[in-house]
């Protein structure tokens, strides 16, 4: 709509728009300051309005705002979660301290794949520079937070870290007296790091790293939000129904549960989402871990390795001694496709082998330590490598939060909010996500 107006500098004629709201001569879209260009003064001015169009630019701010604050006030009433781990739980968390009380689908149990199986390193500032960068030290900030405020026990705890090189303990040799122990000391490197170990350099201190236990984590969120009325529902999703171009449930064990708001967070099944939903190709890459249990507490030194096998693998495993007096070993990568049933996960003995190896060579401590656990899982990965978090295109009501890869115990909780936030809220406010949207791989 075009309405006529007068330069308030020269008084020649010009142009308004209600959408731009002052006169396109005599001021920018953020002030009234530019200079009259009929007669090229400089001079600051204001822009005059014919009364018309101040009327009409009122009716315009307060329909939207009307409109903004309508779409704040009503979130959605019935969101389904698909997936109960790390992310699926952050975000039923979040939504359920907004007011929102959210059901969670889960095929098995909460975290029962990828985020029952990971280590829980914490980074404050290790994806600066990139896309997740202000996301990853929001959650840090968090995981703090949430350890203070959940009430349970969720293994947090500030830690060093640092990396290292390290090989197979030679034939007949002892820790005592591998090459690597008494430079080892020397780098100020903890004492139970007395193997074949060198080139120790530190990555962070208490101040930038953490850890926490994943498991735990992500029941202590789902058992919060159930407190505050979310509800958690065991069975397999089936589909994803819609009507026109919006959700309307999902399909669980063949029966139907109403949704208006529906959030893919599967981990690496998130892909499967893409029968019912136009979801980018999220796939997995399996990992193998152990979990040792030695005599004597091993101290909160996180350590990151490059390693070659006896075998002449080369792998970058990491050790995680935990505050619970376990020791979580993980990095022997294994290459087959992603089964349908997480339940049906097993680790190749080979993969177990080679991690045992490496707590035999780095350290006596845990040289003959019992194994707990040994077991694989899949990291979640998107085609570019960045999670895929934000709105799907093209049909209402439906979300996505995934492929977050080694990253997604850190960005868990930072997840859960700036999801909620855009649920419940219609915007993400606490980090922009706008380089992590889907839309970026439609």
């Amino acid at each position: 709509m075009q309405l006529a107006v007068r330069c308030s500098c020269c008084g020649l004629p010009s142009s308004a728009s209600i959408r731009q709201k002052w006169c396109r001569v005599t001021a920018p879209r953020k002030g009234f300051t530019r200079g009259c260009r009929h007669n090229g003064s400089t001079t600051p001015v204001s822009a005059v309005f014919h009364p018309q169009v101040g009327k009409q630019i009122a009716q315009f701010m307060q329909t939207k705002a009307s409109a903004q604050s309508a779409a704040v006030a009503q979130p959605p009433k019935r969101v389904v979660i698909c997936g109960a781990g790390i992310i699926g739980s952050a975000i039923a968390y979040y939504l359920a301290v907004k007011g929102v009380a959210a059901t969670v689908v889960e095929r098995a149990s909460v975290a029962c794949a990828s985020s029952g199986k990971a280590g829980g390193f914490l980074a404050l500032d290790w994806q600066d520079g990139g896309a997740t960068g202000a996301l990853g030290r929001l959650s840090f900030k968090l995981h703090q937070e949430l350890a203070d405020s959940l009430g349970q026990d969720i293994g947090y705890r500030r830690v060093q870290t640092l990396s290292a090189a390290a090989a197979p303990a030679k034939k007949g040799a002892t820790h005592s007296n591998t090459r690597g122990s008494q430079p080892n000391r020397r780098a100020g490197a903890p004492a139970w790091l007395d193997g074949s170990v060198s080139r120790i350099k530190p990555m962070g201190d208490e101040s930038s790293t953490a850890q926490v236990h994943p498991q735990k984590l992500s029941q202590a969120l789902m058992d919060a939000a159930q407190q505050k009325g979310a509800q958690l529902r065991i069975g397999e999703v089936q589909n994803i129904t819609t009507s026109g171009k919006k959700v309307t449930g999902v399909v669980v064990d063949g029966e139907e549960v109403e949704a208006d708001a529906v959030v893919i967070a599967m981990g690496p099944w998130s892909g499967q989402a893409a029968k019912w939903l136009p979801v980018p190709d999220i796939t997995g890459q399996k990992y193998a871990s152990i979990v040792l249990r030695p005599e004597e507490d091993i101290s909160n030194h996180m350590l990151f390795l490059s390693y070659k096998t006896s075998s002449g693998q080369s792998i970058e495993p990491e050790v995680y001694p935990r505050p619970d007096g376990s020791v979580y070993i993980c990095g022997s990568p294994e290459y087959i496709a992603l089964p349908n049933d997480p339940k049906t996960i097993q680790a190749d003995p080979s993969s177990i082998e080679d991690l045992k190896e490496v707590a035999r060579s780095v350290s006596s401590k845990l040289a003959d330590a019992p194994l707990e656990v040994g077991q694989s899982c899949f990291l979640p990965l998107s085609p570019d490598g960045l999670p895929v978090m934000g709105r799907v295109p093209g049909v209402q009501g439906a979300y996505i939060a995934s492929g977050h890869s080694c990253w997604g115990i850190l960005n868990g909780p930072a997840t859960g909010l700036v999801m909620a936030e855009l649920i419940a809220e219609g915007k993400a406010t606490s980090v922009d996500i706008g380089k992590l949207d889907p839309q970026r791989l439609a």
